[in-house]
């Protein structure tokens, strides 16, 4: 669901007219996926230089998490509780509270700049940059994950293609997440909550589909694709998110002690894959 980031814009890029600045450091890998994309983008950096554009290596950061979102991550019940009495499925806390990258809102100091080029390039210039760049980015794939892809979008669908199926195989067809999920869904529908899969996958996504679609909603009655809300409009959907969050986690209490950690590894290993 999480709003895409749209970067900071730019140091102009064609050669004989941009401006050198200095490349970014690259941070500490994070994992194996983060390391990739520090290669690919020096092998992306070196391929447009051959096609006469300049191209500074980045890769967005992210925001750090809190200590007890990566508890949670794990499957500790103290902590989800912890993060789920604040910030519920942290949906509508983003409205509420905005700042707070931990809420599910886009901080965008926390993800970094993209140096690289964007509105300031004329149609002309736009198209030959990044026909450039998709064609560099396809080899740099091919190089470092031996991967075929043919643009970003390319990326993420099979990004996307490849969580569904390790989802499928790993948390839909593991039979002790099945019998948990079966309890689960029981004590849910016994606090009212309409449970229409008892697929561990979908059981565990049910309450922020329910705030999105609310959210969803709250749009389209705007006539707006993601809604206006103050922190004041938005807190009583809070406090209704925050106690659908906190029945399903007490619910599903044993559920998530399992189901938690085996879906951060689905995550990394996706990421590890096919890095977005």
């Amino acid at each position: 669901m999480r709003a895409f980031v749209t970067a900071a814009l730019a140091l102009a890029v064609l050669t004989g007219c941009a401006t050198d600045a200095p490349e970014p450091a690259a941070p500490s890998a994070t994992g194996a996926g983060q390391e990739a994309k520090w290669k690919m983008e020096r092998l992306k950096a070196d391929c447009m230089k051959q096609k006469g554009f300049k191209y500074t290596p980045f890769v967005m950061s992210g925001p750090k998490e809190m200590e007890a979102q990566k508890k949670m991550a794990a499957g500790d019940y103290a902590a989800a509780k912890e993060v789920r009495t604040k910030y519920g499925y942290r949906i509508f806390s983003q409205f509420v509270y905005p700042d707070d990258s931990a809420s599910g809102a886009l901080v965008v100091e926390e993800y970094g700049q993209d140096p690289n080029p964007g509105v300031r390039l004329n149609e002309t210039q736009f198209n030959a940059y990044k026909t450039a760049e998709e064609a560099c980015m396809a080899k740099a794939f091919k190089t470092v994950l031996n991967k075929d892809v043919k643009n970003r979008m390319d990326v993420f669908k099979k990004h996307a293609d490849l969580k569904k199926q390790l989802i499928t195989r790993r948390l839909d067809g593991d039979a002790e997440l099945v019998r948990l999920a079966a309890t689960f869904g029981d004590c849910l529908k016994g606090k009212g909550y309409a449970i229409t899969s008892l697929k561990p996958s979908d059981l565990a996504g049910r309450g922020e589909k329910a705030m999105l679609a609310q959210v969803d909603k709250i749009g389209r009655e705007q006539g707006k694709s993601w809604p206006d809300l103050t922190a004041e409009q938005a807190r009583p959907y809070l406090a209704t998110e925050v106690k659908d969050a906190l029945d399903d986690l007490e619910c599903g209490k044993e559920f998530y002690a399992r189901y938690s950690p085996m879906s951060t590894a689905v995550d990394q290993e996706v990421e590890a894959q096919l890095p977005l």
